[in-house]
């Protein structure tokens, strides 16, 4: 990265179901998720092997010469966000590339910056669960937004960095990423707000999956105006 790179605390791992096709991530770019600077490098680690079978990541080369943040849109998937082939591969010839993938061993692991174009592959096995482990990193003096500052998935249900560290017995690796320069940045939330306008559009047409999308929006955060705004959607459909 030509300079000191930061791991980001925001570290995920994630255990994906077999048969569960409809809510495999679809394809988009990282930095709608992650933000921070576009130069944040994505770390793609399977636990142990990984063939095609059981879903591992699958990239298009070359997409990240795009230099810009593509149009997103609503999607069941993981991330809530896709973009969508039809609409940007003829204004950019960048995206139009074969989908690279390959049978992943262990110790294996895939690099990519912040606008390269990927997705997962589904898990089509009978019966075993694809994990793998997401790390990030960034150049020291850049830009972090907020949320990954956090521990993953926070924001569903309150978890500090305490309670995270509580019964550590080392206090060297706390909270190290405070040693390091960087410019905090607030989240911003226009990705995933365009994406719900979009879920809501579409239930009101009495489309599956986003009506399933917005269940979902209610289970999880019921006290939202996100979930008021589904209910009414679902009860002026007659869904609720």
């Amino acid at each position: 990265m030509g300079k000191r790179a930061i791991p980001l605390p925001g570290k995920k791992a994630r255990i994906w179901f077999p048969k569960f096709r409809e809510h495999t991530t679809p394809l988009h770019q990282d930095f709608v998720h992650y933000q921070g600077d576009l130069q944040t490098l994505t770390c793609w680690c399977p636990v142990g092997d990984c063939p095609i079978e059981l879903g591992p990541l699958a990239v298009l080369p070359g997409s990240h010469k795009v230099k810009k943040v593509l149009p997103h849109h609503f999607s069941l998937g993981a991330g809530h966000l896709i973009i969508d082939l039809s609409e940007e591969t003829p204004k950019h010839p960048e995206l139009n590339t074969p989908w690279l993938s390959t049978n992943f061993e262990l110790g294996d692991t895939l690099f990519f910056p912040a606008l390269t174009v990927h997705k997962a592959l589904p898990n089509v096995t009978e019966d075993r669960l694809r994990i793998s482990l997401d790390n990030r990193y960034e150049v020291e003096g850049g830009r972090i937004a907020s949320h990954m500052l956090t521990p993953h998935l926070s924001d569903h249900a309150p978890l500090s960095w305490d309670e995270v560290y509580e019964n550590w017995t080392s206090d060297e690796l706390k909270y190290y990423w405070r040693r390091y320069s960087f410019k905090e940045i607030p989240k911003y939330d226009g990705y995933s707000v365009k994406g719900f306008s979009e879920a809501l559009a579409l239930a009101r047409k009495q489309d599956s999956r986003a009506m399933l999308a917005l269940r979902r929006k209610i289970s999880l955060h019921p006290d939202s105006q996100e979930a008021a705004a589904a209910r009414a959607v679902l009860q002026e459909i007659g869904e609720l």
